[in-house]
């Protein structure tokens, strides 16, 4: 088995590799993060492409995809979102002829001696924000073994373990791109890898990946590799022994704690962004426009939208249910502003 974390920057993109089989989990932002990898590579179809969660990180170089390339299934979790990219990744999944299945935990395709096993979302999986039913495969053939994660985050963790799925794996990849969110101690130990990957962009406004989450790796003993540090990550195991080969060398350093240090940006506060272009601004924004932002969902827009006008986004933490963790979680995904 062959497990290849594409360099994609910000994004998510894997290629899992077994007995001439292929699945691609995830694809990057851009259209070409997936498609060119997979032409230099000489792959003309895959067997499985397993989309997690429909952030445009993770579905925007799907969609060349499966407008190229003969798919013969698709894993999706059914969940809706308003945005362009989400638009595009559903027509081109709709005009492609691959076999549409939103898995749920248990599910299990065989593709010759390489098995990929749904371990999240559940069947009865709620949730407001679309990393509560984020897709998780665990991959195996023969003695070698991976868990996949996307963007899920510690609540879909502690899930996963209240089930009876075997979850340990040799390899690890860090949810949500190396997040605080995610990663969280038990179920560190539960995978137990041997190695954790991190797939982030470098320099990214997140702080990706988060130190707290790399401590708990550095302490659980596994080799920690990033494409942020390293660029595409090519893993082979055979028999149970992993090789890996990297673009680059270096550590992977904690993108909070480089915030931190960097001049003029106070230590408690990541590099503000609230000014970009294409934020939400929360004096400004539709209820749907409001609830692409975390933990914001129907009943909170409208709450927003009542409270109006604010001066920072650290008031949210004044709307029922936004505590100063989740106040948190929103200034670091970086899509809320004031204006």
């Amino acid at each position: 088995m062959s497990i290849t974390f594409l360099d994609v920057g910000q994004g998510d993109a894997t290629l899992v590799s077994a007995d001439g089989h292929h699945v691609l989990i995830d694809g990057g932002q851009a259209r070409d993060d997936a498609i060119v990898p997979l032409r230099h590579k000489g792959i003309r179809q895959l067997d499985l492409v397993v989309a997690t969660h429909a952030h445009a990180d993770h579905t925007g170089g799907l969609i060349s995809v499966l407008e190229d390339k003969p798919v013969d299934t698709l894993w999706y979790n059914g969940d809706e979102h308003t945005t362009q990219t989400f638009e595009a990744f559903l027509d081109a999944a709709l005009d492609s002829e691959a076999r549409y299945v939103e898995p749920t935990r248990g599910r299990t395709k065989a593709l010759g001696g390489l098995e990929v096993t749904a371990l999240h979302p559940g069947d009865d999986t709620q949730g407001s924000h679309l990393h509560d039913r984020n897709i998780v495969v665990r991959v195996s053939e023969g003695g070698c073994s991976a868990v996949i994660t996307g963007d899920i985050e510690t609540g879909g963790e502690l899930g996963i373990l209240s089930s009876s799925m075997e979850v340990d794996a040799d390899v690890l990849e860090l949810g949500h791109h190396g997040s605080r969110t995610s990663t969280g101690q038990r179920w560190l130990e539960a995978v137990d890898p041997d190695y954790a990957v991190t797939q982030y962009g470098e320099g990214n406004h997140y702080g990706h990946p988060h130190g707290e989450v790399l401590e708990r790796v550095e302490r659980a003993g596994a080799e920690m590799l990033g494409t942020g540090a390293h660029g595409t990550i090519r893993m082979r195991c055979s028999g149970g022994e992993w090789q890996a080969r990297t673009e680059a060398q270096g550590p992977v350093v904690a993108g909070d704690r480089e915030a931190e240090a960097a001049p003029g940006v106070p230590a408690e506060e990541p590099p503000a962004i609230e000014a970009e272009v294409g934020c939400i601004d929360l004096n400004a924004a539709s209820a749907e426009a409001l609830e692409e932002i975390v933990h914001i969902g129907s009943v909170r827009a409208e709450a927003i939208i009542d409270a109006r006008p604010w001066s920072s986004v650290s008031e949210l933490n004044a709307i029922h249910g936004l505590g100063p963790a989740r106040v948190g979680d929103i200034k670091e995904q970086g899509e809320a502003c004031v204006r």
